[in-house]
């Protein structure tokens, strides 16, 4: 009787040991799983830091490309033009009236050569047509002025309402120069004809669709020297919208932008 006490005492320390060590062995994997989790997720947020600071060095970089090209605006278009005009000014012979008819004439095709530069400069350094005319009316101008200079074709079909028109100061900025920038990449890049921008809603988001009917996408779409993917992001995420890219029906290069429209 003695010796079965012993055996089910045995067992019973047996059976304490084996759970404390299962137990043991659970808390172990637990605090390891939980330090691989936090492990990931550390990973994750430095990766994300790491690209917002991409995204913020592509800003920086780019308004600094861009203060850069307005200066040589300046400098080769209306510095040019104004320099012109003071040599017409001390050049000027008032001898016959046709000398000064001439003069006159000179003097106004550089005056009005200098009012157009001054406009499109004012006007890239911000589309003033936004506050004008709304978003779309804006949209309407630029495409008006790529046809005319560049032969490209621009559709823009608006299925939002007066949505788009509704939007935000930043959001309409940031998305017309995203608008700006896949328009100058078709007429540099794609070989295209046509391109068509729609504006739908859809689930809460406006959707805006560009397309266009050139070559497709180009291989180094990813580079700096490309699409301007990294500046298109940045833009886009400063206004929380996101996109995809990929070819359309016709073989041309297509993105689809979602946002959710803060008026």
């Amino acid at each position: 009787m003695q010796k079965t006490s012993d055996n089910i005492f045995i067992l019973l320390l047996l059976s304490i040991g084996g759970v404390f060590m299962l137990v043991v062995s659970f808390v172990v994997i637990f605090i390891r799983h939980q330090n691989k989790l936090l492990r990931q997720q550390r990973q994750i947020q430095q990766a994300e830091i790491a690209h917002q600071k991409e995204l913020l060095q592509t800003v920086i970089e780019s308004e600094e490309t861009e203060r850069k090209r307005i200066g040589q605006d300046l400098h080769d278009d209306v510095g040019t033009a104004l320099s012109n005009l003071r040599i017409t000014i001390e050049m000027f012979n008032r001898s016959t009236s046709a000398d000064l008819d001439r003069f006159k004439n000179s003097c106004k095709s550089i005056i009005d050569k200098v009012i157009l530069d001054v406009r499109n400069i004012s006007h890239n350094l911000s589309p003033a047509g936004i506050l004008l005319y709304g978003f779309i009316g804006a949209l309407e101008e630029l495409s008006e002025f790529v046809t005319l200079h560049s032969g490209l074709q621009v559709s823009i079909s608006n299925k939002a309402g007066d949505l788009p028109d509704r939007l935000n100061e930043a959001a309409a900025i940031s998305l017309y120069r995203v608008m700006e920038e896949l328009l100058n990449n078709t007429i540099k890049h794609a070989g295209a004809n046509r391109a068509y921008i729609s504006f739908e809603t859809e689930g809460g988001y406006m959707s805006v669709s560009y397309q266009d009917d050139g070559r497709g996408m180009p291989k180094n779409i990813k580079t700096k020297n490309g699409i301007g993917l990294q500046n298109i992001e940045s833009r886009l995420g400063i206004i929380g919208a996101d996109f995809t890219m990929g070819q359309n029906q016709l073989s041309g290069f297509s993105m689809l932008i979602k946002i959710i429209p803060v008026i």
